[in-house]
């Protein structure tokens, strides 16, 4: 049997967040299986970077807010163990350089997708085309193990 945990960077109105991943207000997140091609809804989660500022965009260095590093690798790092720690794989419309680094770099797979998208729509068509999805899945986590 195989699954995966797919977190998707979603607004609070449930749809595709339009920025990068680590400011999306919430991950909707889900297990897919993919023997039989369906995702089940897990929880929305909140996400403490969806509320500060970019400072990656804004310039400041070394900035931590209640513990939460808001800059660099440091930022995704604890983006990935306080929030996605147990995501295989995120869906969002945006990413950085440096976050798609350490995601990836962590053996999680980042798909992009566009802005605006409802949740709801996107799983809808990935069961739709769930034998792709699983294929997509696969070739990265089978590249990943031959490197």
């Amino acid at each position: 049997m195989t699954k995966y945990r797919v977190a998707i960077a979603s607004t609070s109105e449930g749809v595709i967040y339009p920025g990068h991943f680590a400011h999306a207000m919430a991950f909707y997140v889900y297990d897919f299986d993919g023997d039989s091609g369906s995702f089940a809804f897990v929880e929305e989660r909140g996400n403490p970077l969806g509320s500060v500022p970019d400072v990656d965009v804004e310039g400041g260095r070394g900035h931590v807010v209640e513990g939460v590093p808001l800059r660099g690798p440091d930022k995704y790092e604890w983006l990935r163990s306080n929030v996605l720690s147990d995501a295989d794989v995120v869906i969002a419309a945006d990413a950085c350089q440096t976050s798609y680094m350490v995601f990836t770099g962590k053996g999680v797979r980042l798909i992009f997708t566009d802005a605006g998208i409802p949740v709801e729509d996107l799983v809808a068509y990935i069961e739709m085309k769930s034998k792709e999805f699983k294929e997509i899945i696969e070739r990265y986590f089978e590249e990943e193990e031959s490197s």
